[in-house]
Order: structure tokens, then C-alpha cells, then sequence
């Protein structure tokens, strides 16, 4: 008797304990890429922890989802992206696999500073030198044959494993390597996530604060640190949105579109221009064979680095994104 009066206050106290616990499930967050899942993770501290797509060396343009992606997909109630082609692995399974969930694109955001793609290889104010297509072109024409099918070689090698196709969409995606605009991703994603997630606001809110902070922190000591007596060629157009807000000497590009990798006319080009514009240093990337790149070194006999625009070597977290920063100053200053 005493037994069965108990049971009704037992079943109560185990239905609010299960209704509690829904209430405080944790919100379920899907990140695209390691620099805005480092972002995300400052924000949701303390709350949970994002779900990121792309990781380690992998990069985004060519990936393909495993059931592991998609079962993330399914679970998310948000997917953090960048858009604009970056992620084309997602269009097709934001709409089958996250139906319900909230599709959060990062250059529709309002107040993101968006730079155009660049034609050519050659950046303005550094292009106004044509002599080659003269004399010395069919000679450069010659010694590159080589490096020719070398580039068509690594084109086949590389396929499905470059950054980004030129062409996909009209603004250059990587957003995040301008700190101004990771500010602007963390104050966007802080309010969505508070609408999602009322009870965890006042948390978001806080690593905001913080977050933010730290980036002001960042940009002071990147624009005390960096070299802008550096002149150096990188291996793909990825990087204006830094070059822009640091005022960086990048002169040129190996190649505007990693679907397409240099010719023989494109590394003459840059040969040239290493020449005229006493360039101290040529960068490739870790997710690219780096082949051509250690050809033109040699060729030029100028010192050869390395940038990384998406945290490849760095260990996912909060603190990836202010590395990424900071190395990618680091290795302009090494030029």
C-alpha cells in the first residue's frame, strides 16, 4: 500500500526530469568548413559543441558526403555555410536531408564585405609590363612544354581536391580571411543561434563579446606584425579579403581557378612579373601538389612558402581561426 502511493509521485518526478532534459537538448549545429566551425565553437562554448563537414586536408570544392555527413545533415536544426558555390556538396542535401532545418548562408548575411573574382592572374597595377607575346615568348613557350603536361598532369591528379572553382558564383568566398568579416559571421550567427536556442542566449552573447574581443585583439597585432615590403605570388586567388585589410604585396596568382592549373603562357607570365617586380617569395598550399610551385622557386631563385586558407594542419576548435590569422601573417613575414 505504502508501495503503490509512491508510484504516481515517482512517475511524475521521471516525466518532469524527461521534460527538462528535452527542454535542454542540445541544439544541433552543422558547420561546412574549419574556419567558421572555429568560430561557431568560440560562440557556442560552454552550450555544445558544431558538427563540422570538412576536415583535416580535405577541402571543399569536389568533397563528397559520407553517411556520416549526412546523418548530420538529418539531425541538424542549423547548417552554417558560406555559399555562392563554395559548397556545392550541399545544395542538393540541404534540401532532401535538412528540410526542417534552418539554412544559414554566410555571404547573404547583410553587411559581409564581398570582393569580386579577378580575371586575371596578374593583379591590378601589376599587369602593365606585355612584352611577353614577343621574341621571348615562343622560347618561354619552349622551356615550359614541360611544365605544361606537368600542370595537366597535376590538374587530373588534384581533381576533386582544390579549394574552389572561379566561376561558381560571383563574389570570392573566403570571407573569413578578412577578420572584419569574422566579426560580422559571429555577431549573424550569435543572433540566429539565440532565436533558435532562447535558453542558451545570454550564453551565445557573452562568447560573442569575447569573441569579438579577440579579433580586434588579432587584426591590432596581424597589422603590427605583417610585412608589407614582402612581395609575393601565391598559388590561387584565395586570398584578397587578407591582402585587402592588411595592405599585403601579392602580386599575382599561379592561377585564378584551381579547376584549370597553369600553362605555359600563364608561368611565363609569372616568370616575367617575378622579374619586374623583384618578388621575394612564391606560396603554395597544403592541399595542393606543390610541383609547380617548387618550379618556379627553382627557376626564379626566390624562396618558396607555404599559406594555408583553411586550417589544414590546425586542430579544429575555437583557437583554429586566430591561428589560421596569425600563420598566414607568419608566413608572409618568413619571405
Amino acid at each position: 500500500m505504502h508501495l503503490k502511493r509512491k508510484i504516481p509521485l515517482i512517475i511524475s518526478i521521471i516525466s518532469t526530469l524527461f521534460y527538462f532534459s528535452a527542454l535542454k537538448a542540445e541544439i544541433k549545429v552543422v558547420t561546412s568548413i574549419k574556419p567558421i566551425h572555429s568560430l561557431v565553437s568560440f560562440i557556442m562554448q560552454g552550450v555544445g559543441s558544431p558538427d563540422l563537414i570538412v576536415d583535416g586536408y580535405n577541402s571543399p570544392h569536389g568533397f563528397s558526403l559520407k553517411p556520416s555527413h549526412a546523418k548530420m545533415l538529418q539531425e541538424a536544426d542549423i547548417v552554417i555555410y558560406v555559399g555562392d558555390g563554395l559548397e556545392e556538396f550541399l545544395e542538393k542535401p540541404l534540401q532532401s536531408l535538412s528540410q526542417n532545418a534552418v539554412k544559414f548562408e554566410l555571404l547573404k548575411q547583410s553587411g559581409m564585405k564581398k570582393l569580386k573574382f579577378r580575371e586575371r592572374n596578374i593583379f591590378e597595377g601589376h599587369d602593365d609590363h606585355d612584352d611577353h607575346g614577343h621574341g621571348k615568348k615562343k622560347k618561354d613557350d619552349h622551356d615550359d612544354h614541360d611544365h605544361d603536361k606537368k600542370a595537366k598532369k597535376e590538374d587530373h591528379d588534384n581533381h576533386g581536391h582544390d579549394d574552389h572553382g572561379h566561376g561558381h558564383g560571383e563574389f570570392d568566398p573566403h570571407i573569413w580571411l578578412d577578420p572584419m568579416n569574422a566579426k560580422i559571421i559571429v555577431k549573424k550567427v550569435t543572433n540566429q543561434l539565440s532565436k533558435l536556442d532562447k535558453e542558451n542566449s545570454s550564453t551565445y552573447k557573452s562568447n560573442s563579446k569575447k569573441a569579438l574581443k579577440e579579433i580586434d585583439n588579432l587584426i591590432k597585432q596581424v597589422k603590427s606584425d605583417i610585412n608589407k615590403d614582402a612581395k609575393v605570388v601565391v598559388f590561387h586567388d584565395a586570398y584578397q579579403y587578407f591582402e585587402k585589410r592588411f595592405d599585403v604585396n601579392i602580386i599575382g596568382a599561379l592561377t585564378v581557378n584551381t579547376d584549370v592549373l597553369p600553362g605555359a603562357e600563364q608561368l611565363a607570365e609569372i616568370r616575367e612579373v617575378i622579374d619586374h617586380e623583384q618578388v621575394t617569395c612564391v606560396l603554395s598550399e597544403p592541399q595542393f601538389n606543390p610541383d609547380i610551385v617548387m618550379t618556379i622557386a627553382n627557376d626564379t631563385n626566390i624562396n618558396m612558402g607555404v599559406l594555408d586558407p583553411l586550417g589544414a594542419t590546425l586542430d579544429k576548435g575555437k583557437i583554429l581561426y586566430f591561428d589560421l590569422i596569425k600563420n598566414i601573417s607568419l608566413s608572409i613575414e618568413n619571405c
